[in-house]
């Protein structure tokens, strides 16, 4: 199971790669087109898996990196049994399995903002990140 979402995971990013790489070689031209085009069409929708691996990177590129290389990335959404931290009882999460620095990423969308909460061993006060 944890091989499956962490291949998963490895597709995502691969896809998200390749999808910048198209966008910032295309022709100014083009952009300015699609740019007033994308203020009529609707955002893409993304997977709550998508927006982990993007919480992961916006917090902390090199942990999420070593993690997948390391097969040890954990996807979650936080159950009522679970014992969190206040206010992310909602929230879904990014952990390594084996949890050596304590760095667990929560977040959840709302709308197009993505609220991030995070924490480490080093530091285990919550922190939180907003991401447009």
């Amino acid at each position: 199971m944890k091989r499956k979402v962490i291949i998963t995971i490895i597709i995502l990013i691969s896809c998200l790669w390749v999808a910048v790489t198209i966008n910032f070689n295309r022709p100014s031209s083009q952009q300015v087109q699609d740019e007033t085009q994308s203020s009529q069409q609707p955002r893409p929708k993304f997977t709550d898996q998508q927006i982990g691996v993007l919480a992961g990177l916006a917090i902390s590129p090199e942990w999420l990196k070593q993690n997948i290389a390391a097969n040890q990335l954990v996807y979650g959404i936080v159950k009522p049994s679970d014992t969190v931290p206040a206010g992310v009882d909602d929230y879904s999460y990014l952990v390594a399995a084996d949890d050596q620095d304590g760095t667990i990423i929560f977040f959840k969308a709302e709308g197009q903002t993505v609220i991030i909460k995070y924490t480490s061993q080093r530091n285990t006060k919550l922190k939180p990140k907003f991401q447009e």
